[in-house]
């Protein structure tokens, strides 16, 4: 199955949601969400069946999500948005992420690698593939359990102030995001696990620097 939609009808589609989200706009990129829906199940399905051992996920972007990326992104074209639907995958460290990273070059049409596993996006540490599958872009991301756990807690920060996630926010919360960071990636190292007294440190900060 390769996605019904053409670029020419994608591209003006994100244009419009660039300027605004309508009715009529927010219907016909609900009929584009369930194509992608579609794909994803099915790359969810095959990733489970090549890496069995290891945690998988799957998720579509909602509208207000992409109408807030094209409005950050004026060079951006919603046909060139990677990651509109993407799978995850968790694994236990880093020789498993390093595997599977082996794995999904040589059984995917790999568009681009972005490896953040030491050269972390505002904290955020993963190996993001830009795949084409079965002509539609898509993102496959794939973390050690180290770096989900921080995602986490990242995402509880990003429900307070968006922000949080493109390195504004308070600073306060910034520095507890980065130093845990950091110490998942000092952890993943060394083979072990973040510590839970870490985490909930970090939330704390998030959920003080909050409550006033």
């Amino acid at each position: 199955m390769t996605t019904p939609f053409t670029d020419d009808e994608i591209d003006p589609l994100g244009e419009r949601l660039r300027r605004g989200i309508t009715d009529t706009d927010r219907t016909r990129f609900g009929g584009y969400r369930r194509v992608l829906n579609r794909l994803r199940f099915d790359l969810e399905t095959e990733l489970r069946a090549l890496f069995p051992n290891a945690e998988t996920g799957s998720r579509t972007k909602r509208v207000e999500t992409v109408a807030a990326k094209l409005q950050r992104r004026p060079d951006l074209t919603l046909s060139q948005v990677t990651d509109l639907a993407g799978c995850r995958i968790i694994v236990s460290g880093r020789a498993e992420q390093q595997a599977v990273v082996a794995r999904l070059l040589t059984t995917y049409d790999v568009q681009q690698v972005d490896d953040k596993s030491d050269s972390p996006k505002f904290g955020y540490r993963a190996v993001h593939f830009d795949i084409r599958y079965r002509g539609q872009l898509m993102e496959i991301q794939v973390q050690t359990r180290n770096q989900n756990l921080w995602q986490m807690v990242s995402e509880l920060a990003a429900g307070y102030d968006i922000p949080i996630k493109y390195g504004g926010g308070l600073p306060e919360v910034n520095s507890a995001l980065q130093d845990l960071s950091e110490l998942a990636w000092r952890c993943d190292l060394e083979g072990t696990e973040l510590p839970e007294t870490d985490i909930d440190q970090a939330r704390d900060v998030i959920i003080s620097a909050h409550s006033g």
